[in-house]
């Protein structure tokens, strides 16, 4: 049973991962801001995606390597300080450029938080290891849900200049993690000298295949968490409703997560991997051509759907490298989403293609899930998943 310390270390980790998703995710209810202020195509939305994507997932490698080295709490603690900074000065941005600026370096926050961070919670409940992941993972699910919502009603209530204030949650979370994230072990810089690609070269073909699994689930929930907006934007409907049709859509994914998670230590991973990746697909292809009472079903159907999964790839990399389990949560978490982030660039393109209509781009990513699900069913493990 974990101790008082670790449930609040738990619920204090999950917390600051749901302020630094929210910062993370104010880019999608911008976008048709920006696509009107700096009169972009659907290409260079892609462009404004894929850099937030890989700025925010691809480093996270990096810094879950520096971190098994050198020790998590440098990197975990100002990470959510930095994301919020810079994350919610986009709107005062005078040019696509500063823009892109913005994104790289918020992005960076949200890379140094995520891979220590998800380690720690994972390391608190070992033996559910599952349920710690899905509660840390709902946690920043729930405040991704939140960032297009709370980011649509600065701006619409108060305009952009208000926007930078915000930031003062992510610095007050930081002094937080810094007062209650998990200490180094005495002795743990020693033990954090081991040479990572040893640890990782044994179980390299089964980590691949789990990078794949997430990176094409990933995409599925990029394109979507981004091209909803631009999708309510094409049938006339206001920012607001655009932010509230994207938060209602993530949090069902944050509460598919949890229910992962604890689905997850009880019966077959595998199976629950490939039913749920399966669910997606009609249930996405139905959400897009939907509307009124309809697309609200869906959007929490779906969303559930592409929640279940997502703790598994997680634990499971973890339990195959205990020894670098930060670079384990960081090839889950950051370059899988990085990946993800460089594929889904290619929907804007394919909307362009369509005359900037997002329908189609969004109907082949609903496809993906399928190829998720065969890599899933070839996939082995040391217990029954």
């Amino acid at each position: 049973m974990a101790s008082k310390s670790d449930k609040t270390s738990l619920i204090i980790l999950s917390l600051a991962h749901g302020v630094t998703d929210l910062y993370a995710n104010f880019l999608p209810a911008l976008l048709p801001v920006f696509e009107n202020k700096f009169n972009l195509s659907k290409t260079l939305i892609g462009v404004l995606i894929f850099v937030v994507s890989t700025s925010g997932s691809l480093s996270q490698v990096v810094y879950g390597y520096l971190g098994d080295r050198w020790g998590k709490r440098l990197f975990l603690v100002p990470g959510t300080a930095v994301a919020a900074i810079f994350m919610s000065f986009m709107p005062l941005s005078p040019n696509f450029w500063i823009l892109l600026v913005l994104l790289i370096i918020g992005g960076s926050g949200v890379s140094a938080f995520h891979p220590h961070a998800a380690t720690s919670a994972g390391d608190l409940a070992k033996s559910r290891r599952g349920l710690s992941l899905s509660i840390f993972m709902t946690g920043g699910t729930i405040g991704f849900a939140a960032g297009p919502l709370v980011a649509a009603t600065l701006m619409s209530s108060f305009g952009h200049s208000w926007i930078p204030f915000f930031s003062i949650f992510g610095i007050v979370t930081s002094l937080l993690l810094y007062k209650y994230a998990v200490p180094e072990e005495k002795g743990n810089r020693k033990k954090m000298s081991i040479d990572v690609w040893a640890v990782i070269k044994p179980q390299f073909k089964a980590l691949s295949i789990l990078c794949l699994i997430v990176m094409f689930r990933a995409t599925v929930g990029i394109v979507f968490t981004n091209f909803l907006s631009l999708l309510i934007e094409q049938r006339g409907l206001s920012i607001m409703i655009g932010g509230s049709v994207i938060f209602l859509f993530l949090l069902s994914i944050g509460f598919g997560t949890l229910l992962g998670g604890y689905l997850s230590d009880i019966y077959s991973r595998k199976r629950l991997l490939i039913i749920s990746l399966l669910m997606s697909t009609p249930l996405l292809l139905l959400l897009i051509h939907s509307s009124g009472v309809i697309m609200a079903v869906l959007l929490v159907a779906s969303g559930l759907a592409l929640g279940l999964p997502n703790p598994v790839p997680l634990s499971m990399a973890q339990e195959l490298i205990p020894e670098g389990a930060s670079t384990a949560s960081s090839l889950m978490m950051g370059f899988s989403w990085g990946l993800a982030g460089i594929l889904a660039l290619l929907f804007g393109i394919i909307a362009d293609a369509f005359g900037g209509d997002v329908v189609p781009a969004m109907s082949i990513a609903s496809l993906l899930p399928i190829a998720a699900a065969l890599f899933a069913a070839a996939m082995k493990s040391k217990r029954e998943i």
